[in-house]
């Protein structure tokens, strides 16, 4: 019998970019993922599957992600790329041809490029979303769904809002995985529980979950550690190692703070060992990787060697038996105060692996097989463990949680940027007006009318404030956001007064489809005015 079980969860999420400039921000940011992180972990899934080892793991693909992946232009846009860095790997070896270690590096990303690209088109037929809908169908993995466009949800103000991000998400879902989705990953792991303004009652996050048919969704460990326990069913207490029903019956599990900090932590976590590859300092010509973080304490990129992937690799055994290790001390002693099974429930962002954790794709390849061969702890899915345990779980009721700094919303709503809501929430009823005057729109409305719906679900994402927060890409996400407002007034002035043919022309209206193409099922009737 095992210690306990592991809940491994990965949130795939990319802004909507297609269109919307290349590098340093835009298309790229999708290829990336694409190269180094989702076809690369589908050949770990896929050689996991043909040598009989169980996986078990939760993969959250975002609706916006998923309509990006699936999108003919950016599959094009992505072979290119692809072609292009080929191009920059041959050139390297020819350049460093008197540099053997150099020339091993550059070998080795030629091979993996060509494999990565091989594999896009004669294993998976360019269609990386079927490609994971086949593991769910193989019982490999559970695919879950996110908000629509990764909108922060508790700083809609209109129900509305939240209805549309959700309900869309769970049809999208549908449309690209074949079933609903049991689970949802909330954006940014953001709550807010039932509230009271100005003599009104705005209804929870979960009352909305629960109303589009999901489960379950994960919050920070601190959304669990600081609830209240309104029912009892076991004596567990508030703890992350354990499942929480809320009072619409819908499960929160709470991110289990020593698994996450030991591969996120800047300091001590495993992504930042001296022998994995450097992210931050590439090729000054090609653009590739070619060293390794090094000593911390010599700053400076100059002063960075170059990488060595046995050493590498070597680390990547230790870390994996590392990580284990701390799964059987936290199941153990879950198990012991508590005479339950537990499971530790660690989501990550996708991207961190294989991406910015160069590494990590072969970490998490390394730690499933090593699990499988370890009879102390066993992946799990989320929904099969809900399914066996839910009855058990405690009824809570929470207060309001993120995972951003702070762990509170702050990040995304602050003083320098906090203007970004403003619009957003207008937006949201100047919408809903112009559909209490569009009962029956004819063909030509209602085009316009799901094209100001796709603008207003751009604007949401919670990747411009986050961007303008960190200042990542700070002018990139400004000029996102405003263009999509723009858009947005363009078309909802044109709604307001159909007759006035004037206000917006067939060439006009195509172009901005053209760009911002998503969701194309997309109802309108999602965005109406409602009550909780």
């Amino acid at each position: 019998m095992s210690l306990g079980y592991f809940g491994l969860i990965l949130h795939g999420h990319i802004p909507w970019c297609k269109k919307s400039g290349r590098w340093p921000a835009g298309e790229e940011w999708l290829f990336e993922a694409m190269n180094e992180t989702y076809i690369p972990f589908l050949n770990v899934l896929r050689d996991l599957k043909e040598r009989g080892i169980k996986t078990a793991l939760t993969i959250n693909i975002t609706p916006i992600l998923a309509e990006q992946l699936a999108d003919e232009y950016m599959k094009q846009r992505f072979s290119e790329y692809m072609e292009d860095l080929i191009s920059r790997a041959q050139n390297d070896i020819k350049r460093f041809e008197n540099h053997p270690q150099r020339k091993a590096i550059a070998d080795f990303h030629l091979r993996n490029l060509e494999f990565t690209l091989n594999t896009f088109y004669n294993y998976y037929y360019r269609d990386i979303l079927g490609s994971f809908k086949w593991l769910q169908d193989e019982s490999m993995i559970e695919l879950i769904t996110c908000g629509a466009t990764h909108g922060f949800l508790p700083l809609l103000e209109s129900d509305s809002g939240i209805f549309s991000q959700i309900q869309l998400a769970v049809d999208t879902h549908k449309k690209h995985f074949g079933r609903e989705p049991k689970g949802i990953w909330l954006p940014e792991c953001a709550y807010r529980p039932k509230e009271y303004k100005n003599g009104n009652v705005r209804e929870s996050i979960d009352y909305w979950v629960h109303n589009s048919g999901i489960e379950y969704f994960f919050v920070d460990s601190h959304g669990i550690l600081n609830a209240e326990i309104i029912e009892r069913k076991n004596d567990v207490g508030l703890n992350t190692n354990f499942g929480y029903n809320l009072e619409t019956n819908v499960s929160a599990f709470g991110r289990n703070k020593n698994t996450s900090r030991q591969v996120w932590d800047a300091k001590i976590g495993y992504p930042g060992n001296e022998y994995y590859r450097e992210f931050h300092k590439k090729d000054y010509e090609s653009g590739l990787h070619y060293w390794r973080i090094s000593d911390r304490k010599q700053k400076g990129e100059e002063n960075k060697e170059l990488y060595n992937i046995e050493k590498a690799i070597e680390q990547v055994e230790f870390h994996a038996n590392d990580f284990i290790g701390l799964l059987e001390k936290e199941l153990q002693t879950f198990s012991d105060d508590n005479n339950l099974t537990g499971i530790i429930i660690s989501p990550y962002d996708f991207e961190l692996y294989g991406h910015w954790w160069g590494e990590g794709i072969v970490w998490l390849k390394k730690l499933i097989e090593n699990i499988n061969e370890n009879r102390n702890i066993e992946m799990i899915t989320i929904s099969d463990y809900r399914s066996r345990y839910k009855d058990k779980f405690s009824i809570i009721t929470m207060k309001e949680s993120s995972w951003g700094m702070g762990g509170h919303f702050e990040v995304w709503k602050n003083p320098e940027h906090g203007w970004i809501w403003s619009y957003i929430n207008a937006s949201i009823k100047e919408y809903e007006a112009v559909l209490e005057i569009s009962p029956n729109p004819n063909e030509w409305e209602q085009r316009v009318l799901e094209q100001i719906a796709r603008e207003l679900l751009l604007m949401e994402g919670s990747d411009w404030s986050f961007l303008l927060y960190t200042e990542q890409a700070k002018e990139y996400a400004n000029q996102r956001f405003h263009h999509h407002h723009q858009r947005f007034l363009k078309l909802i002035w044109a709604a307001k007064d159909f007759n006035d043919k004037n206000r917006i022309t067939l060439r006009e209206l195509e172009e901005i489809e053209s760009i911002d193409s998503c969701f194309q099922e997309i109802s309108i009737d999602y965005f109406r005015k409602k009550e909780s």
